[in-house]
């Protein structure tokens, strides 16, 4: 007989093989195991949150698109005297500079947080669906593209480039935040869901007073 976190990896690859996440709501069940047992409703809503959570942010990060689209035109179709293309709602290089180098930050720390959730709870195996696995690799060429089209930019006016692997490697804080905010809403659904509300409120108070120390730490 499966134990209790046998069963959450169970579901979850049964469910990721019949389609993506947002198909899983089509044909979704309650799930009565994830209420029987804290680890299991822990790697269940885990699960979700992650999945959830990744599809808003891809969402959000798509509204880019469109002006990586236009770097790469501008960049493919300079003719000869035509006046040189500029983001728009950018007053200087710099701007473009520190807003490209958070967007890359933020897609990069949350696929090295998913793959911590993966390997740290899910014994490896990877946590996303197959549609929020893509649409995150997808917003990593997007901000990958959007960047590569700046430094292009910035090497032919003498500004600074843009380091993708500098960018990539100094992340260690931002990833742990995501990945312990991860945990602490699935761990306070879970305690809320038992009826131990004042338990769940202290997960979250725990994390922003962790968080609040973290950013505060003049050593960091």
């Amino acid at each position: 007989m499966l134990d209790y976190r046998e069963l959450a990896l169970l579901w979850l690859k049964t469910s990721q093989a019949k389609g993506g996440y947002t198909e899983y709501w089509k044909f979704g069940e309650f799930q009565p195991w994830a209420a029987g047992n804290e680890e299991a409703g822990l790697l269940y809503h885990l699960a979700t949150t992650v999945n959830g959570t990744v599809l808003l942010a891809t969402q959000q990060w798509r509204l880019l698109a469109g002006w990586g689209g236009l770097l790469g035109i501008s960049l493919l179709d300079r003719k000869q005297g035509s006046k040189p293309f500029k983001p728009p709602r950018a007053r200087n290089f710099f701007e473009h500079w520190n807003a490209l180098c958070k967007l890359f930050a933020e897609v990069v720390a949350v696929q090295q947080a998913v793959d911590l959730i993966s390997e740290g709870y899910f014994d490896g195996h990877d946590v996303l669906f197959a549609d929020t696995k893509a649409e995150l690799s997808s917003s990593f060429e997007t901000a990958k593209l959007l960047v590569l089209s700046y430094n292009c930019f910035a090497a032919e006016n003498g500004k600074e480039l843009i380091d993708i692997e500098t960018v990539a490697n100094r992340l260690g804080r931002r990833v742990e935040q995501r990945r312990n905010e991860w945990v602490m809403l699935s761990r306070s659904q879970v305690l809320a869901a038992s009826g131990q509300l004042f338990e769940a409120r202290d997960e979250v108070l725990a994390f922003i007073a962790i968080e609040d120390a973290a950013e505060n730490d003049p050593a960091k």
